[in-house]
């Protein structure tokens, strides 16, 4: 759901900036408490009335904090803001990649009842039925270089690494408070349809999270969002996170010892990372090594390998794998993941009750789980792939020939392939004798594609022709097309469509974005045009 940064040896020559911001604390590790550790260990198992029960479940917890307490310990911090000589060479030395240069103008639509749009107080929460450009993101004066869109807010950074939040902050995932003691703005809005609340005007505009705990200095080079909680990684390869991950039966969990980390603070165990890949609830890191860490909750096997319940708060630390090796990429879907190897090869894995990880074996199982990294075989002879992501039940790819592959669910038009010409020996029928599941990588026809985008049950993809097209679920016009049958308003667009409102008319389209209900498209700036050099 986000573009990659740029992979380079040295530091990259830092764009002039009007102030430098005055030097902040460095990250310290927070104090873990007798309560905060009798509230964990109540959260993995509820206590005994027998007091060695009591001791044998408070084990996990231990080990836990222990996790936490070593990696902290290991000096992996970014060198303190007291040298700015200092700060500078070691930057310079241990850059792994650079921060996006393309600035851009980023639209907005689709559902914006938390806010979720960036648009501002002016609209109100409801349906953005068209791309609307955002004002409050404007290419010469704040200069996003790149966006992530979570489940309902988004992450974007800027040329002179400043990291810009916006939507619902329920468990804190924009990093900074947004707490408004002035009222809710409630005013019309032409652009906007079934308005139906206010918003708050420090979660509908695009603001810089909270840097307390971020040396001075500190370069980034990419955002990544999830449904609660936010990452950002550094050009010498840390990883900030703030927010909390939330399991399905509405447990939160950022840490072992933290249910919900309010302010952006460094991850432990983390080095030379040179992406991050998000999911509903759990994240994936690359290193530069091209090994893989994954943390979260893995309820339905989207880490990759088995927790046990006892020690379902080390879930919460990332892991290395064991296996494969030589990894290039990564994506997420919402509860499975992908990684992709240097020879080609791709491996899925997490829930596949719609075949969503590529594995077609146990493809259509109400339960199904793939736990272990599993190379996927259908995609072997389709060309290299360049950009892999997923939705709830679906995933959709790129390769290097521009062929769009999509698979998994598709009774929710999630694939965008007219559903009566899928190959008959590539689905699974439901009861009725009607398509459900396609448990084969099947390319959209007609379609020569750069980059795809998928939220929850929608996809949005951007051609060599700089167009977007974009179909699925569209009950709040995340697809930004208002299809009709005899007048009446269609809540799904079955096929693939050009998406093409006037507002980006003649645009040089380069990324789209999608969220639970809302997407983003975003077209290259023209220098000339928007005064920056």
């Amino acid at each position: 759901m986000m573009s990659k940064p740029t992979t380079k040896k040295v530091q990259p020559k830092k764009l002039p900036v009007a102030a430098k911001p005055p030097a902040k604390r460095a990250a310290e590790p927070a104090p873990i408490t007798n309560k905060s550790k009798r509230k964990l260990e109540e959260d993995v198992e509820a206590p005994k009335p027998n007091q060695s029960k009591r001791r044998k479940a408070s084990a996990p917890l231990e080990s836990a904090v222990k996790v936490i307490k070593d990696l902290k310990a290991k000096k992996i911090e970014t060198p303190p803001a007291s040298s700015a000589k200092a700060l500078k060479s070691s930057k310079v030395e241990a850059a792994l990649t650079s921060t996006p240069t393309q600035r851009l103008d980023v639209y907005a639509f689709g559902g914006n009842s938390a806010a979720e749009l960036g648009l501002g107080p002016d609209h109100r929460s409801g349906t953005v039925r068209r791309p609307v450009l955002n004002e409050h993101l404007n290419s010469a004066t704040v200069g996003v270089v790149q966006v992530a869109a979570g489940g309902i807010h988004c992450v974007a950074l800027t040329f002179d690494s400043k990291v810009l939040t916006w939507g619902g902050n329920d468990h804190h995932a924009l990093g900074r408070d947004t707490n408004w003691d002035g009222g809710l703005v409630d005013m019309d809005d032409s652009a906007s349809d079934d308005s139906d609340g206010q918003l708050n005007p420090k979660e509908a505009t695009p603001t810089e999270i909270d840097t307390t705990e971020i040396p001075a200095g500190t370069v980034f080079t990419q955002v990544a969002a999830g449904d609660n909680a936010s990452f950002a990684v550094t050009s010498s390869g840390l990883v900030y996170g703030w927010g909390t991950f939330r399991t399905s039966d509405g447990k939160l969990g950022f840490s072992p010892t933290d249910e919900v980390q309010k302010r952006p603070t460094l991850i432990p165990g983390l080095q030379k990372v040179t992406k991050i890949a998000v999911g509903s609830n759990h994240a994936l890191a690359l290193t530069s090594k091209g090994t893989v860490f994954v943390w979260g909750w893995g309820e339905q096997g989207q880490l990759g390998r088995q927790v046990p319940a006892r020690s379902i708060l080390l879930s919460l630390v990332p892991r290395e794998f064991g296996r494969p090796k030589n990894i290039v990429d990564i994506g997420a879907g919402s509860d499975h993941s992908f990684a992709v190897a240097s020879d080609g090869t791709v491996y899925g894995w997490g829930s596949n009750s719609f075949g969503q990880t590529g594995i077609s074996n146990n493809a259509g199982e109400g339960e199904a789980i793939t736990t272990a990294p599993t190379a996927i075989k259908s995609l072997k002879n389709l060309g290299k792939i360049t950009n892999i992501t997923g939705g709830n039940h679906h995933s959709i790819a790129v390769t290097d020939q521009s062929k769009c592959l999509v698979w998994g669910r598709v009774d929710n038009y999630a694939c965008g392939i007219k559903l009566d010409t899928l190959p008959e020996e590539s689905v699974i029928m439901d009861m009725r004798g009607k398509p459900r599941i396609l448990k084969l990588p099947t390319a959209i026809p007609d379609l020569d594609v750069v980059y795809a985008a998928s939220g929850s049950d929608h996809c949005i993809a951007i051609t060599k022709e700089h167009q977007a097209y974009s179909w699925g679920f569209n009950n709040d016009r995340q697809t930004g097309q208002a299809p009709k049958v005899k007048g009446e308003d269609l809540d799904e667009v079955e096929v693939a469509t050009l998406l093409e409102p006037p507002s980006i008319k003649d645009k040089k389209l380069v990324w789209a974005g999608a969220g639970g209900q809302f997407s983003l498209v975003a077209a290259a700036a023209t220098p000339m045009a928007n005064g920056f050099h």
